[in-house]
């Protein structure tokens, strides 16, 4: 064989075979509103876990929320949140004062998780008006993969309905 030349190897790599696609569980709801008020009312609002039954609006999935440990607000602060679904168990991941505060909180029905949720707010100061971007992501597990599209409108729903209620809110009052 000339040195120009190359040989096949003496075995070759099976064709890999593409794997099929699983469609993810994950539902994901993202957007940015402005409120009249400077960003640390914003941030208090929010971080107020007791507080949200005086401001969030009840038509949706919401009834009610609460800190359930003790000592102060900050990463790892647990709470519920009661909606028609059930009562989610979370707790505070993110929380940078004023900009920055973020949950992590799961639905359970008869001891098997049904679905995880993780919004998250993300502040910024535009002189007295506060930027407020929200992100929110969720996992569906078990039968409630099969409900994603519902899941996805629900959510879209309620999320939308959160920061709203916020809004309006801190510009009425």
């Amino acid at each position: 064989m000339s040195a120009t030349e190359t040989s096949a190897p003496a075995f070759e790599q099976p064709k890999r075979r593409q794997q099929p696609k699983t469609a993810t569980t994950t539902v994901r709801y993202e957007t940015r509103i402005t409120i009249d008020r400077p960003i640390g009312d914003v941030f208090a609002r929010l971080a107020d876990l007791d507080g949200y039954g005086t401001w969030m609006h009840r038509a949706g999935l919401f009834r009610r929320s609460g800190q359930t440990s003790d000592g102060p607000l900050g990463p790892g602060t647990a709470y519920f949140d009661a909606t028609r679904m059930g009562t989610f168990r979370g707790q505070i991941t993110d929380y940078e004062l004023p900009s920055r505060i973020g949950f992590h909180e799961t639905l359970r029905w008869f001891g098997s998780n049904l679905m995880e949720a993780r919004p998250q707010y993300l502040l910024e100061a535009d002189r007295d008006r506060t930027i407020v971007r929200h992100i929110a992501e969720g996992e569906l597990f078990g039968l409630m993969r099969l409900m994603k599209p519902v899941a996805a409108l629900l959510a879209r729903s309620e999320r939308t309905r959160t920061v709203e209620s916020l809004r309006r809110s801190l510009e009425s009052g």
